[in-house]
């Protein structure tokens, strides 16, 4: 347990106050989800199944979520300039990684 007298700052968290930042971060949540939410779809109803709404593919959906994932994160990385070449590798390690996790499946 920590000593009472050893604590630092009693609230460690600082919330983003910036109007901006906030706006960067609370649309990319935003297209996150919603690339969760027709992946979702597209696993009960199957790839080409059919949004009940639009008619719209899955597929179709699911391309454009993710090209607006895509250009959200984009305008994350260059907002807080966030460092692109070690995402990249870390994206390519990852890719590998699943490529062979996909082999076993």
């Amino acid at each position: 347990m920590a000593n009472a007298d050893d604590l630092r700052d009693p609230n460690p968290w600082h919330p983003i106050t910036d109007a901006v930042d906030l706006k960067h971060l609370g649309k990319l949540g935003e297209e996150c989800n919603e690339l969760g939410a027709i992946i979702s779809r597209a696993i009960i109803q199957g790839i080409d199944g059919l949004d009940p709404e639009t008619g719209i593919p899955n597929r179709v959906n699911i391309e454009d979520e993710i090209a607006d994932v895509l250009a959200n994160i984009a305008l994350v990385e260059k907002h807080f300039h966030l460092d692109t070449a070690r995402m990249a590798a870390r994206a390519e390690r990852k890719m590998e990684h699943l490529r062979k996790w996909h082999e076993h499946a």
